[in-house]
């Protein structure tokens, strides 16, 4: 049978209809950094609360099939740590600290 070089209008509806028809495969196809990210509280609390190490969670996920690599992994560990880290407290903190200090030497 040859190719159709020509369509009908009905040829198109059929087609749309095939198509509307498809399951959303989403969540059955999802991409390395989605799983990563669905698995990032674990991974968090294996790492903060439960003592594993990024090479053990590493080697677990691979156990299971999921391939990925221990910079994603230690990367996820990361930005996770950037939140709790107390850099714009401390400048407060000595501004807050030589404001009073100062215009206690002025008087």
């Amino acid at each position: 049978m040859a190719d159709k070089k020509w369509f009908t209008s009905e040829d198109v509806d059929v087609a749309k209809m095939a198509l509307d028809e498809l399951p959303d495969l989403t969540e059955k196809r999802l991409t390395k950094s989605d799983v990563l990210e669905k698995l990032k509280d674990q991974i968090i609390l294996l790492s903060a609360q439960k003592g594993y190490s990024i090479d053990d969670i590493h080697s677990a996920l691979e156990t299971v099939g999921i391939q990925t690599s221990v910079k994603a992994i230690r990367e996820i560990l990361n930005t996770q740590k950037k939140p709790k880290t107390g850099t714009g407290n401390s400048r407060r903190r000595t501004t807050r600290n030589s404001g009073p200090e100062s215009s206690a030497e002025g008087k």
